[in-house]
């Protein structure tokens, strides 16, 4: 296929070409892959984990130029961008570091009757091939995640980058190659919907890990159901964060406006629903309506622009269609036009949402929205968290901290944040969700493990008795 020019969200001059795979050469770079399993498998740890620390070297020096470019190319905003490539550079050396000390355990044989002559031991495994699938919204970091983990793991990878932003992917791709990688043990391929379908239903994949939308999920679980391939999912989000009525509204105000502009609104664990007790929701709508009159928008590579272009015009228009539905079920709007602009999308307040509307339920607002669902006391604020179908993370944010513990172990989330954003994942944690939010955690160790399985090595009657050695 020809090269693709890649624009970024505003159009304008190519900042640089890949080019696209078709069906047949995503199905040979899964049988090189194979091919190369066995070698790469063999290499010893230390090795790989060179190879690691090798790449981050080579990426290090340009670092600054690799922000702008993924600012460009995302619409992230471009200290946002910035702090991706550094963060994703340092965590390659993570998981060089944690891949050095992945082992397993040994077991406690001499407890049982039977077994206390025998020596059991576990050690970790690669899986094979692991198939690894990019969303556009943090690129870089989630190709690290993925890749750095499973290759450490001693898995080769086949790994599909973002449509929408693969440049600086590209560019992390090339330094563990260059680094000696061997290029048939890490292969990154380009295109679309049709790519990721025939790279996730290829037999010869072992595992999937995919970053995505829901939807997106239940497609990879459909092709990988007949093997009981292993699946490792990051998927879509509705989070709630519960503003309790002695909730410091000053910490709320700060936190939410933080968490949910994160990547001008395109994260998965943003809090897409904010279930404010009644007796708060006119201050907080208030506070809101102010911090979103402050927002800058703008073009991602400007320095001040706090809220860049979404990923697509096409994006933007999803978003303003949200907003209208919302208002036609009983929303205000309360700050901000609510229209799109291209790839623009100012951000809105949609204050008084009631909590029979899709969007305190199950419809994702995948833009810069604030959405004020009003409840009665926390028993209802739990019951309309709990009412979604989907389950990534959730904060509360209180006082009382042995409510809000109370509150957060009723929370069907995958983590809970107490007096925070719920967009919370330093590599430190295991990320990910419940419901239709997902399967497996990501984090620093945690992928690691997703990605490698456990053997068990069992020598019978190890311990036997030694003459020589009675007495002693």
């Amino acid at each position: 296929m020809s090269a693709t020019a890649i624009r970024g969200p505003l159009g304008g001059k190519s900042l640089g070409e890949v080019r696209p795979a078709g069906v047949e050469e995503v199905a040979r770079a899964v049988g090189r892959a194979r091919a190369a399993l066995p070698a790469w498998r063999s290499t010893p740890l230390a090795e790989r984990a060179d190879l690691l620390e090798a790449a981050a070297d080579l990426l290090w020096p340009e670092r600054e130029e690799l922000g702008r470019l993924l600012a460009a190319e995302s619409g992230k905003p471009l200290a946002q961008a910035q702090f991706e490539v550094r963060v994703s550079i340092d965590f390659m050396r993570a998981n060089a570091r944690v891949g050095r000390r992945v082992g397993g355990e040994v077991l406690p044989t001499e407890g049982q009757h039977g077994t206390e002559t025998d020596l059991a031991f576990t050690r970790r495994e690669p899986l094979g091939v692991v198939a690894a699938i990019l969303p556009f919204n943090f690129p870089v970091e989630l190709f690290v995640e993925k890749c750095a983990a499973a290759l450490v793991g001693g898995n080769v990878v086949v790994c599909k980058a973002p449509e929408e932003d693969p440049l600086v992917v590209a560019r992390f791709h090339a330094a563990l190659v260059q680094a000696g990688v061997p290029a048939d043990a890490l292969a990154l391929v380009h295109g679309g919907r049709e790519v990721g379908a025939a790279l996730a239903g290829d037999e010869r994949v072992d595992a999937i890990s995919l970053t995505g939308s829901t939807g997106a999920g239940i497609a990879v679980a459909k092709a990988a159901a007949p093997r009981l391939r292993r699946l490792h999912l990051e998927l879509g989000g509705n989070n709630a964060a519960i503003v309790l009525p002695d909730a410091d509204l000053e910490l709320v105000e700060r936190e939410l406006v933080y968490g949910r502009l994160l990547m001008n609104g395109q994260a998965c664990s943003a809090s897409k629903r904010i279930l404010v007790d009644r007796t708060l929701h006119d201050e907080l709508a208030e506070r809101l309506a102010a911090a979103v009159a402050r927002q800058v928008v703008g073009p991602a590579t400007d320095a001040a622009t706090t809220v860049g272009p979404l990923v697509s015009a096409a994006a933007a228009e999803r978003v303003a269609g949200q907003v209208a539905r919302a208002l036609a079920e009983g929303a205000t709007l309360a700050a901000g036009a609510g229209a799109a602009d291209g790839a623009y999308f100012d951000p809105v307040l949609l204050a008084g949402t009631p909590a029979s509307a899709a969007v305190a339920r199950d419809e994702e607002i995948f833009g810069p929205t604030f959405v004020l669902v009003p409840v009665d006391g926390v028993r209802e604020a739990v019951e309309v968290a709990n009412g979604s179908s989907f389950g990534l993370m959730a904060s509360v944010f209180t006082a009382d901290m042995q409510l809000a513990l109370a509150t957060a172990e009723r929370l069907d989330a995958g983590g809970v944040v107490i007096n925070g954003t719920d967009n919370y994942r330093p590599p430190i944690i295991p990320f990910g969700g419940t419901k239709l939010s997902g399967a497996g955690r990501e984090g620093l160790g945690y992928t690691l493990h997703e990605l490698t399985r456990e053997k068990t090595i069992v020598l019978r009657r190890f311990r036997a008795p030694r003459p020589e050695l009675e007495g002693l």
